[in-house]
């Protein structure tokens, strides 16, 4: 198992802040080893590692490697890197002006004891007229000297309060409050979600909510394919906020509910149209049969069958999911063996469904089903049209994330 990345806090200062969000454009990536970006980006697993430790400045030079090898965008980056120059230009700067108003008070502790320069203490006898005279020029002295350390203290301090003002962002890192009424709400996970100005991870990002914040959408549109990080499946939803930006459903934990359409984004595409399903013989498998679907704007495809003869309460069929696949060229595939339990009836008939699907537990209504013969798909085989309730069953059961253990 690879060692973890010690945590940064993006709260502790611009080093910190730049290696944070320098870490999430890896984990956008699909968090690649730093051995596997070495080879794309011409410098060692160790200096990129070293980039994101928030430990020191990293060169231009490898900020835009680490970005490149990442697909992220490189002329976004090489400003932040820039910004963060001026950021930590800036810190010195405070550094500096501190060092300089204490300068006078070291400089003062560190001198020899002069009678021009430090207070002598007090005379020892003060019961006759000189010894009170003494006493009474030690004390204007003493008040001098305090004086002057205060005109010189608020010199210092207008030089601070004049410094020339750099306004700060507003923080990148608060969540933001879950929009009145929203369509459906979703919570951001792994690296949080950058809110893009469309579908498309090429789209500029213009800012990025911070993970484990609860969002709400006012809808979604469909746009370029994501991979989700938790349920290792592509996803073409992406969630609408209230500003008009989008984010990838691939980072939030949620999902719109089934009767929302999706609706128009910036750089969106079109949804599924059409899909058709075919079942062969599986010549590597005795009794088993083989499904191809292809169709229109289709990018993922799940695959359901039913024996027809176990149903639920409601005296529908019960669907299990047999696949759930990306395109091999314009092709989704899948297999159906005939020792698979609860796949066949007495006669040897199944009913298989093919399903386009927006991401998982993101089923549409695009489906197509078919009744086949196990082992012998070409058999003619009568079944009665599915209701509206079993296609609802058959296309959750297709799409729904699958089980990876």
């Amino acid at each position: 198992m690879a060692r973890q990345e010690r945590p940064v806090d993006p709260m502790a200062g611009p080093l910190q802040t730049f290696a944070y969000e320098l870490r999430k454009v890896r984990a956008e990536a699909g968090n690649p080893t730093y051995r596997a970006l070495a080879k794309a980006a011409g410098y060692s697993a160790t200096t990129l590692s070293e980039a994101a430790s928030g430990m020191r400045k990293p060169t231009l030079d490898v900020v835009l490697a680490y970005v490149g090898a990442c697909d992220g965008d490189v002329e976004a980056w090489r400003q932040r890197w820039h910004q963060l120059e001026a950021m930590l230009a800036d810190s010195r700067t405070d550094q500096a002006v501190t060092s300089a108003a204490d300068q006078p008070r070291r400089e003062e502790e560190s001198k020899p004891a002069t009678s021009g320069d430090i207070v002598p203490p007090a005379p020892a006898d003060t019961s006759d007229a000189a010894g009170r005279a003494a006493t009474r020029a030690y004390r204007w002295r003493r008040l001098g000297v305090l004086a002057a350390a205060v005109v010189g203290v608020g010199a210092v301090g207008i030089v601070v309060l004049h410094r020339p003002h750099r306004a700060e962002p507003a923080s990148a890192y608060a969540c933001p409050k879950v929009t009145p009424h929203p369509a459906f709400t979703g919570v951001t996970y792994g690296a949080g979600a950058r809110a893009r100005s469309g579908a498309s991870r090429d789209q500029p990002s213009s800012y990025t909510i911070p993970s484990n914040c609860t969002v709400g959408f006012t809808g979604y549109c469909l746009g370029q394919t994501v991979h989700d990080a938790t349920g290792a499946v592509p996803d073409i939803r992406w969630f609408k906020l209230k500003d008009g930006n989008v984010v990838s459903s691939a980072v939030i934990h949620g999902n719109p509910p089934e009767d929302l359409r999706p609706s128009h984004c910036n750089h969106d595409r079109p949804g599924p149209e059409k899909i058709t399903l075919s079942v062969g013989v599986d010549q590597a498998r005795p009794g088993g049969l083989t499904l191809d679907a292809s169709g229109a704007n289709l990018d993922l495809v799940g695959f359901a069958a039913s024996d027809g003869s176990a149903v639920d309460e409601a005296s529908n069929r019960r669907w299990r999911q047999i696949g759930f696949t990306e395109a091999t060229g314009s092709r989704f595939t899948a297999g159906l063996g005939s020792s698979q339990p609860g796949t066949a009836t007495a006669d040897g008939d199944v009913l298989v469904a093919a399903v386009a699907c927006l991401g998982g537990n993101g089923p549409t209504a695009v489906i197509d089903v078919k009744a086949v013969r196990m082992g012998n798909p070409a058999t003619p085989v009568q079944r009665s049209p599915l209701g509206q309730s079993e296609i609802v069953a058959a296309a959750r059961s297709a799409c729904q994330y699958p089980d990876r253990n």
